[in-house]
């Protein structure tokens, strides 16, 4: 059973991957990555985030599509919020080069989600829900939605706030008192995180003892903040000091 670093949502901020790899490589064994989308957009440096990862030495168990994959990929921004989000997504296609491109291309899951079974538990990995796995919100649909019961864990991004909940579904199961448990797991973002904590997210999981770890790692927010060019919306430098 693997030991598993959950990384999601890392936005092209090089700083703050490089510190969630210093702080994590340090605390733990880990056998895989997982990547849970989103690995460029908002950040200045997609090529050199994308480049970063390219050097791990580690296998990358799952490298989903995010939402801002897809977008640069087929040119749909119709489900972007804001004339801003449209705008900083085509400067960051823009600015792409063909290692990064063929990196999105060929080693990224264009699905948007993965399923994979480690010793009889099931697992789902997607960016956004089982329905809508590029933009769906994990959190309203767990307890509206039972086709979750047919995995053991759900881990997933997009919101860029960690969480982890247990939910018990109704099932015909008298060993366990007709319930089914399934285990959902958001590690927050890496580069962009938006739960008021400004520090770089991640998770670890290992998935033999099933002991899950949140942690944020501190890096050079203004040294970030300084590649934005002027003109830019100043929004997206902003908030990465408050982690909004």
């Amino acid at each position: 059973m693997p030991r598993l670093l959950l990384l999601s949502d890392i936005h092209g901020n090089l700083s703050a991957l490089k510190a969630v790899e210093k702080d994590a490589f340090a605390r733990y064994p880990i056998d895989g990555i997982v990547l849970l989308g989103d690995i460029i957009n908002y950040g200045m440096r997609p090529n050199e985030t994308i480049e970063e990862i390219r050097k791990w030495d580690l296998p990358l168990y799952v490298n989903l599509f995010g939402n801002h994959e897809k977008a640069i990929m087929d040119g749909d921004t119709s489900r972007f919020s804001t004339e801003r989000g449209r705008r900083l997504l085509e400067y960051t296609k823009n600015k792409l080069d063909q290692n990064a491109l063929a990196f999105i291309q060929e080693r990224m899951s264009r699905s948007g989600m993965a399923e994979t079974e480690f010793s009889g538990k099931k697992f789902l990995f997607v960016h956004g829900s089982l329905h809508d796995p590029y933009w769906g919100k994990m959190e309203q649909e767990i307890a509206q939605n039972a086709d979750y019961a047919r995995y053991d864990f759900v881990l997933c991004g997009h919101s860029h706030v960690p969480h982890l909940t247990e939910h018990f579904y109704s099932v015909q199961n008298p060993d366990y008192r007709n319930k089914k448990r399934v285990v959902f797991i958001n590690p927050g973002s890496v580069g962009q995180p938006r739960n008021h904590n400004p520090r770089a997210q991640y998770a670890y999981f290992d998935t033999d003892t099933e002991a899950i770890h949140f942690n944020s790692a501190a890096y050079d927010i203004e040294s970030e903040r300084s590649l934005y060019p002027s003109d830019l919306d100043e929004f997206y430098s902003e908030r990465l000091v408050r982690g909004i």
